[in-house]
C-alpha cells in the first residue's frame, strides 16, 4: 500500500528537528476584560442628605426654625423614597439614603426647638414690656367719671385727693383790693383733703371763675385769693378763701380748681 504524502512531510519534518526541543506551544486566545464596577445610583437619596445637611445649619440660628423644618420636611420625603428603591434594587447605596433620613429628622427637630425659643423669647419680651407699663406712673391722674359737681359738693380724683368749693356770696372787697375789675365781687372757700398717702404741694394750685359764660377777674384783697404754701400732709385738709370780680351776680356759674399739672380741672357749677 503506498504511504501518504502527508505522513511523509510528518517523518522529514521529526528528523530534522533537534533532539530534546519541545514542540511549539499552540497560540492562547487573548484574555477577556473585567466588566466595569457600577457607579452608585440614589440620586433622590443624595438630595435628601443635601437637605438634610442645609437643614441642620440652618436650624442653628433659632430665628430661622421655619425654614430648618421645611428643609427636613422635602429632604426626609426624598430620603424615604431613595431608602424605598434601594430595597427594591431600583437604585444602590442605601447608606446614603438613611443618613440623609436621620440628618432631616434631626433638621426638623432642631427646627421646632428654635421656634419653641422664639416663640419662649418674644412671650417673656411681652411680659417684661407689660411689667414695665405697669410699674410706670400716669403722666397725669385720671379725674373721676363725673366731669362736674355742684357748689358745695367734693371732687375726688382717681389718686384720693379731695377738692370742694361752697356756694359762692357776695363779697365786698377792700380800697386796697387788687383785681376788682367788674361791678360785682363773689367769695367761695375752696378746701383740699389730702388722702393720696403722700404730701401734697399746694404751689400750682389755680382757681378760675365765670358767671353766664364771661370770666371773671380774682381779687387779690389782703390775705385773700392765695392758697396756702406749706405742704399737705397725707390725711389733712386745708381751707382759703377766694374772691372773683364778676360781671354778673345772677345766673350760671363755673368755678374751675386746678391742683397741679398732674390733675385735670375740678369743675364746680351752679346757679348764683
Amino acid at each position: 500500500m503506498p504511504i501518504p504524502r502527508a505522513a511523509l512531510d510528518a517523518a522529514r519534518a521529526a528528523a530534522a528537528m533537534p533532539m530534546g526541543r519541545p514542540l511549539p506551544a499552540a497560540p492562547m486566545a487573548p484574555a477577556a476584560p473585567a466588566a466595569p464596577t457600577a457607579a452608585p445610583r440614589n440620586g433622590l437619596g443624595i438630595a435628601g442628605l443635601v437637605l438634610g445637611l442645609c437643614g441642620l445649619v440652618v436650624g442653628l440660628i433659632p430665628l430661622f426654625g421655619l425654614g430648618a423644618i421645611l428643609l427636613g420636611v422635602i429632604g426626609l420625603v426624598l430620603g424615604l423614597v431613595g431608602v424605598t428603591r434601594a430595597r427594591r434594587r431600583v437604585a444602590n447605596n442605601i447608606k446614603t439614603a438613611v443618613s440623609g433620613v436621620v440628618a432631616c429628622a434631626l433638621a426638623i427637630a432642631l427646627g421646632i426647638y428654635g421656634i419653641v425659643v422664639m416663640v419662649g423669647a418674644v412671650s417673656q419680651l411681652n411680659d417684661e414690656l407689660s411689667a414695665v407699663g405697669a410699674g410706670t406712673p400716669p403722666a397725669a391722674v385720671a379725674a373721676p367719671a363725673t366731669s362736674a359737681v355742684g357748689f358745695g359738693q367734693t371732687f375726688t380724683y382717681a389718686d384720693g385727693l379731695a377738692v370742694t368749693v361752697s356756694e359762692p356770696t357776695s363779697y365786698d372787697p377792700s380800697s386796697y383790693a387788687a383785681g376788682n375789675t367788674n361791678p360785682h365781687a363773689l367769695k367761695m372757700t375752696v378746701r383740699v383733703t389730702n388722702n393720696t398717702g403722700a404730701a401734697f404741694d399746694p404751689t400750682l394750685l389755680t382757681v378760675s371763675m365765670t358767671t353766664g359764660g364771661a370770666p371773671a377777674s380774682q381779687i387779690f384783697d389782703t390775705e385773700m385769693g392765695m392758697a396756702p404754701q406749706n405742704q399737705l400732709q397725707p390725711g389733712r385738709s386745708m381751707t382759703y378763701d377766694v374772691a372773683f370780680s364778676t360781671t354778673a351776680d345772677s345766673g350760671e356759674a363755673q368755678v374751675d380748681v386746678v391742683p397741679s399739672f398732674d390733675h385735670e380741672h375740678a369743675v364746680f357749677t351752679g346757679t348764683l
